[in-house]
């Protein structure tokens, strides 16, 4: 029981860190996994599956005895590493970034488009 006391403390650990670093702040584990989708890589969004696959035989205590303790406990290193790499600020800066190059691409791209129509019409 000991081991299934741990799953859901890991649990409750990882679903406190992606309401920090993601914003997922609603929903299980599992529920929260579906939400981050893309924003997490695959062997992460793989480990953090085993973790909330885990709290659901955890509270079952004769499926609690198949659980593999080394796999999870794997699971949940790997999975919180890389979620208190994340750096919020960094990712905002990254999508404002993102939105100013694409508006400044944009707008080159109008007034090109602009001096062609007008160089073809013969006003420039």
């Amino acid at each position: 029981m000991e081991h299934a006391d741990r799953i859901k403390t890991n649990a409750e650990t990882l679903r406190s860190l992606m309401a920090k670093r993601l914003g997922l702040k609603r929903g299980s584990l599992s529920r929260r996994l579906i939400k981050a989708r893309r924003r997490l890589p695959a062997g992460v969004r793989r480990d953090i599956g085993v973790i909330a696959e885990a709290e659901n035989m955890a509270a079952n205590p004769k499926l609690a005895l198949r659980l593999d303790a080394d796999a999870t406990h794997g699971a949940y290193d790997r999975a919180s590493t890389h979620l208190k790499a994340i750096d919020v600020a960094d990712r905002r800066k990254g999508i404002a970034l993102s939105i100013l190059g694409s508006m400044a691409f944009n707008i080159l791209a109008v007034i090109v488009l602009l001096i062609i129509v007008l160089r073809w019409r013969g006003l420039v």
